[in-house]
């Protein structure tokens, strides 16, 4: 059995490398590209996963939590009652930012004469999105909070809030430390994908494939050969990227990269799985191509890179949990830049299997009726 798939990826890396021009510009394609992302970046960030530790208790500070969920950006969902709760909803991405607000706000808050009363924001920097729009939104909270309360002529200088935020994981909020892990793995989807959907439509269209089906070769056998190759040049695309962004644009991997590398692998496989299922439903490499195009429009759209996927329309949310490439992209952001573990990024890595299982039934299944 291995002799024989073996045989058969050989045969395809053989086919792969004579096919030169394989990609073609459809009209279609910008179209449906333009209507998508008007569809999602109208929407605004709204509802960013927000954490309050409140160690103050007083009224004026319960106050600032309930204005701050109230706005259409901030959602909060958590009240962690120390530090290191805060931040391992940080570290896991349960929440995206985190506002501590200390023990003596409401008495500085009150004394005109102390120095400003003082809150500390951190922020997910992995998302610049996140990043560049949500301190804004606390000013204008706490600006309200400050109207409100403090009924002074405006020579009068008041103790007032100031903020102090940081940004974790992109201190900088440097935005190729988001585009080019997003984009890498974008490419790296586009790859495998039409890679493997252009498999078994080549051999209809060259006339090959009735003589693989004549042959002593299993249908398991057969699927299996033809998607080894786009699998293992995916994975070296994958890596030559990463050299890349490691070496090139000095983006830090701060989790483990054996674990990337197995996240990648994984994804990789998935991303096969569809491209398998593409290229033996349909009968012309046109054909094939096309239906990558507009499937590469719709999961780019639904993956985060635009826009976090909270944020998307109720179907979209729904499309993004069986998208390959939203699972990918999510958990290689947590790993490169959060430093994610296993248990963090495991429902991605679970979705990733389940997809990869998926499309896999889908292609034996779809073999027998189409194909054999």
């Amino acid at each position: 059995m291995l002799r024989q798939i073996i045989n058969i990826a050989w045969k395809e890396f053989l086919q792969i490398r004579r096919d030169k021009f394989l990609l073609i510009f459809l009209i279609l394609a910008p179209t449906m590209q333009l209507a998508l992302i008007s569809l999602n970046t109208a929407q605004g960030l709204r509802d960013v996963r927000t954490a309050v530790l409140d160690m103050n208790q007083s009224a004026l500070s319960r106050e600032l939590a309930q204005k701050m969920n109230v706005t259409q950006e901030l959602n909060v969902l958590y009240f962690p009652r120390t530090h290191e709760e805060l931040h391992r909803l940080l570290d896991e991405g349960r929440a995206q930012v985190g506002l501590t607000i200390p023990s003596g706000f409401q008495r500085q808050f009150n004394s005109p004469n102390d120095a400003p009363a003082q809150v500390q924001a951190m922020i997910d920097g992995s998302n610049v999105l996140i990043g560049a729009e949500t301190e804004p939104v606390l000013r204008g909270v706490l600006g309200l909070l400050v109207t409100r309360h403090v009924q002074l002529p405006p020579d009068v200088d008041v103790g007032g809030v100031k903020v102090e935020s940081s940004a974790l994981f992109n201190p900088t909020f440097n935005i190729q430390w988001f585009v080019i892990p997003s984009t890498l793995t974008f490419i790296t989807y586009q790859v495998a994908l039409v890679l493997a959907a252009t498999g078994f439509v080549r051999e209809k269209e060259i006339g090959t494939l009735e003589q693989l089906l004549i042959t002593p070769i299993r249908r398991l056998e057969l699927i299996i050969g033809k998607a080894l190759p786009p699998i293992i040049l995916s994975i070296l695309n994958f890596l030559l990227l990463m050299a890349v962004q490691t070496w090139g644009y000095h983006i830090p991997i701060r989790g483990s990269f054996a674990l990337l590398f197995a996240m990648a692998t994984v994804s990789i496989i998935a991303i096969v799985g569809v491209g398998t299922v593409i290229s033996i439903v349909t009968q012309t490499q046109q054909q094939a191509v096309l239906l990558v195009f507009l499937l590469a429009i719709l999961e780019v759209t639904i993956s985060g890179y635009m826009l976090p996927v909270e944020n998307m329309p109720l179907l979209m949310r729904s499309l993004a949990q069986v998208s390959a490439l939203q699972h990918f992209m999510t958990s290689s952001l947590a790993i490169i830049l959060r430093g994610s573990n296993l248990k963090m990024i495991m429902p991605h890595l679970l979705a990733l299997i389940g997809i990869a299982a998926a499309t896999g039934a889908i292609a034996w299944r779809a073999f027998s009726r189409h194909i054999a």
